[in-house]
């Protein structure tokens, strides 16, 4: 009796090919490549989070309150106060990396407002469990800027994940959400923006 013999389908390694096979096969990579080439430029002309404004409900709206004693203890410290400035509402921890890592941009923009005093950080601590950590970790690095233990503000403005910014104007109104690090210099440039005159840029 003769051995029973296999044939390979049609497309496997060392099997003949059908020529529609091969045109679906080459459709498809190149769509697929097509895809992955224009993921990649919106990726690279989207530019870092810290540079776009977030989408936010609160945009355009008066900022919700906050008010709680000062991390270091003593004072108490509300927004209400700061009428008249511009505010960077900043919900922080200690043991969060990224709010580590953008503290270098926030000392930036305190310091680029420290002389005309236009402008103000307001550090609310998103763990009231770490709010001593993260007093002592503003201490370090000499955060002169006003930080509080507020819970209900983190309930009230939202706060998904942390860091999350929120820049009100000299009037109370939230004009801009920052999800991840802000970039002082792009900060600034967007105050700058709405505080020149109508018709001047």
């Amino acid at each position: 009796m003769s051995a029973l013999r296999s044939h390979p389908p049609p497309g496997a390694r060392g099997g003949p090919t059908h020529p529609r096979a091969r045109r679906v096969v080459l459709w498809t990579s190149l769509s697929t490549a097509g895809l992955v080439a224009a993921l990649i430029a919106v990726l690279a002309s989207a530019g870092p989070a810290s540079q776009v404004v977030t989408p936010s409900p609160l945009i355009g709206k008066a900022a919700p309150p906050i008010a709680g004693p000062a991390l270091e203890g003593g004072a108490t410290y509300r927004l209400s106060q700061f009428a008249g400035k511009w505010v960077l509402v900043n919900f922080a921890a200690s043991w969060c990396v990224p709010c580590r890592q953008e503290m270098p941009q926030l000392l930036s923009f305190a310091h680029d407002h420290a002389a005309s005093g236009n402008a103000t950080i307001l550090t609310v601590a998103d763990d009231q469990g770490d709010a001593a950590h993260l007093a002592s970790f503003l201490a370090s690095l000499h955060a002169s800027w006003p930080a509080v233990d507020d819970a209900a503000a983190v309930v009230n403005w939202g706060v998904g994940q942390i860091p999350e910014s929120y820049l009100v104007d000299p009037s109370g109104t939230v004009v801009g959400k920052y999800f991840g690090s802000i970039d002082a210099n792009q900060l600034n440039a967007f105050i700058a923006t709405f505080s020149s005159p109508p018709g001047s840029g």
